[in-house]
């Protein structure tokens, strides 16, 4: 399992956490996701934007896919 962090654009506190198979799919997140949150999130699971967290507490670069992949942990 693979556990994701996730926060809804725009709004503070909105943090929460989600957990996915390794093999699963980003429609599986996205899945996930909006069963997590299902009253605050109003738009169908294949809707949803996902985006990548910054790096140093936001005030750093996106993180890149390389980063990703080399199991780069953001710090906040």
């Amino acid at each position: 399992m693979v556990k994701f962090f996730c926060a809804i654009v725009g709004e503070a506190g909105s943090a929460f956490s989600v957990r996915v198979d390794e093999s699963d799919s980003v429609d599986d997140l996205k899945k996930a996701i909006k069963a997590e949150k299902p009253n605050k999130i109003q738009c169908d699971a294949d809707e949803l934007q996902l985006f990548l967290a910054k790096k140093d507490g936001g005030a750093g670069a996106w993180l890149t896919e390389k980063d990703v992949k080399e199991g780069t942990t953001v710090a906040s």
